[in-house]
């Protein structure tokens, strides 16, 4: 995106509810295109109890002063300046990528922007209770309208992905529209895909699947395209199906609820989201979440995601929320894709070492118990049991998913070649030998 040039500021605040907000502070651009963000005197002022913006500013240990304290961290200008028309990281990981970001640059047309003016264009419906408030400046370039194209000129959301997805409206007779204007959607919209069949289908088996093994996971539904509408068809081609996603950063009466994703927290965009590793993702969980619980579940996960063959888990799709405004727990879970199903079986970040889901067994958790703190003959626990369960449940479910009849028979033989079939349910394993009353495959006994 070009650089527009004009100097400007929008004020930051977080907004849980319509007639509560708290001001964080303002984000500013200069003439020259660099963006500066300022906390002000006044959220730092309010001490360990403020709403968190960011656990990037927020001290490991909770100290307020010091060096390393969280005050210290919201006054550091490192992380909160950019050039190049790119937005501090922060507020950058607010803004959508890959389908809906060139929807959006459509949109501006011809002449030059920037991430300051998506970012001042999609203010009011932020992921999180993040609202970004035009307070100098002028307008930014006004929607083009794309001929044939009924929905130019009303994208007025963010969400990051690579799959195109809307904020929408679920209104009282089950129809999905886009929000009035200046209105927050509390439903994402992900749309068919022309380059991946059948991902809506995918997902919502994905994810079906995750709840059964025990992932507390986003509320979804599978909707025909005709039930959709605002959206121009040419974004419906290519399935028949879209995926409704209920917003877990949205409450009833309005509410908002606060969440960051793991690139934010970690300090990274764009394609750097997959510069990490699975074990880093357990590791924020037990840093920022106190108790034994969430980080057993950050464990399920990743069983989860090498069982279902999600090979798409980077730092976007692990989030933070916060639904007291101060203390971050692990959100559900979401975008969960069979990515193996789809003709990419390779891990998006590594574990222990590798990136190929054949290779994870229970040694694999063993490093990451040694490097998140949490004790290893629990994690072992975990991963059996989730493992087990998977076993057990999954087979009897497949068959009444929405997906083609290959689906389940190249899920249950790619379970043969992974590493964790063969630790936990080796009579499985073509070759060997079961013992009587020994599970079989599906948790069968022979």
């Amino acid at each position: 995106m070009r650089v527009l040039n004009k100097p400007a500021t929008l004020g930051i605040y977080l907004r849980p509810t319509s007639d509560r907000r708290t001001r964080v502070g303002a984000l500013h651009r200069d003439p020259e295109g660099a963006m500066t963000f300022v906390v002000d005197q006044s959220y730092i002022a309010l001490g360990p109890g403020r709403p968190v913006c960011s656990l990037a500013w927020k001290s490991a240990d909770l100290a307020e002063d010091g060096p390393k304290g969280t005050k210290a961290r919201l006054l550091n200008r490192g992380d909160k300046i950019s050039n190049a028309g790119q937005a501090p990281v922060f507020f950058e990981n607010l803004l959508p990528e890959g389908a809906l970001l060139e929807l959006i640059q459509k949109e501006f047309g011809v002449g030059a922007f920037d991430s300051f003016d998506v970012l001042r264009r999609l203010g009011h419906d932020l992921p999180g209770a993040v609202l970004a408030v035009p307070e100098t400046g002028g307008e930014p370039p006004p929607p083009v309208r794309m001929q044939q194209d009924t929905t130019a000129g009303k994208i007025r959301f963010s969400l990051a992905g690579v799959q195109l997805k809307f904020s929408m409206k679920l209104n009282n007779r089950g129809a999905i529209t886009l929000p009035m204007e200046d209105a927050a959607g509390d439903v994402i919209l992900k749309t068919p895909s022309e380059k991946y069949p059948l991902l809506p289908e995918g997902e919502f088996a994905a994810m079906t699947l995750a709840r059964a093994a025990g992932v507390e996971t986003a509320e979804i539904r599978l909707v025909p395209n005709r039930e959709v509408h605002d959206v121009d068809p040419k974004y419906l081609v290519g399935g028949e199906h879209c995926l409704v996603v209920t917003r877990f950063d949205r409450g009833p009466g309005g509410t908002r609820i606060h969440m960051e994703d793991f690139a934010q927290v970690v300090g990274v965009v764009h394609d750097l989201k997959y510069d990490a590793n699975q074990t880093m993702l357990a590791r924020l969980v037990t840093r920022f979440v106190p108790g034994r619980g969430q980080a057993l579940q950050a464990v399920r996960r990743i069983v989860n995601d090498v069982m279902i063959g999600n090979s798409d888990s980077h730092l976007k799709n692990w989030s933070f929320s916060f639904p007291d405004e101060v203390n971050a727990v692990l959100s559900p879970a979401y975008d969960i894709v069979p990515m193996f199903y789809l003709g990419d079986d390779e891990m998006a970040l590594e574990f222990a070492g590798s990136k190929d889901p054949k290779l994870v067994d229970l040694k694999s958790f063993e490093r990451l118990a040694k490097y998140t703190g949490i004790e290893f003959p629990a994690v072992k626990r975990e991963v059996r049991h989730t493992v087990e369960k998977i076993f057990d449940v999954w087979p009897g479910m497949l068959p009444n998913l929405p997906m083609p009849a290959d689906f389940a028979d190249r899920l249950t033989t790619r379970w043969k070649s992974l590493g964790l079939t063969r630790e936990i349910r080796p009579t499985m394993i073509a070759g060997h030998k079961s013992e009587e009353g020994d599970p079989g495959p599906g948790g069968m006994k022979r």
